[in-house]
């Protein structure tokens, strides 16, 4: 697993000397980069920790990062620093993303606590995501045959109506979701629902 690191996109060396300070504290390496451009050369494809990116950057602005990296899939959580009291700016970066907006100057405090707050959702994304992997792989052991039945249980129905859908004998759908339950290894009703539903399939849909 990589270790969680601070990621600083700014050119302001009192920024650079703040975080510096936060990562001390919280016993993290800090990475800094002077330029959106910089970064976007970094492979950050399995980085881990949290983005501070400046509003304000030479070249391309800390919002076309905030939407380049969107295109690109990183789901790093974000606190954007401001210079400026630009409310539109400030929206625009929220509805990017951005986990809050930190108006400068601010206080060691203020940037030590929405980091954790930053770290934290990035755990705790990180193990939903791990979970969701788990449940896919599970589940991709499927038949087409039994993922038919798995979707009519997704769905609510009982092993009678889904033999009359299917237009197969109550028999037939009791030994198929008897395989189904074997092959993902569920032991009961409730624990395959809880894999469809870690698994949110309908996002593969």
């Amino acid at each position: 697993m990589p270790t969680s690191t601070l990621y600083l996109i700014d050119d302001d060396a009192a920024v650079s000397r703040a975080l510096e300070a936060v990562g001390d504290w919280l016993r993290m390496p800090v990475l800094s980069f002077s330029s959106a451009e910089s970064f976007l050369k970094f492979d950050f494809a399995n980085a881990d920790g949290c983005l501070i990116i400046d509003i304000r950057l030479p070249g391309m602005t800390g919002l076309e990062l905030q939407a380049a990296l969107r295109e690109r899939s990183c789901d790093l959580p974000v606190i954007i620093i401001s210079g400026h009291a630009d409310v539109p700016l400030a929206v625009e970066a929220m509805r990017l993303g951005a986990l809050t907006v930190l108006e400068k100057p601010f206080s060691l405090d203020q940037l030590k606590t929405h980091i954790q707050e930053a770290l934290e959702l990035n755990r705790s994304c990180r193990e939903q995501k791990q979970i969701r992997e788990q449940a896919r792989r599970r589940l991709a052991l499927v038949t087409p045959r039994e993922r038919e039945v798995l979707d009519l249980i997704g769905r609510g129905l009982t092993n009678k109506q889904i033999a009359a859908q299917l237009h197969l004998t109550l028999r037939a759908i009791e030994d198929r979701r008897a395989r189904l339950m074997r092959r993902v290894g569920a032991a009961s009703l409730a624990e395959l629902l809880t894999l469809v539903q870690q698994a949110n399939l309908d996002e593969l849909k």
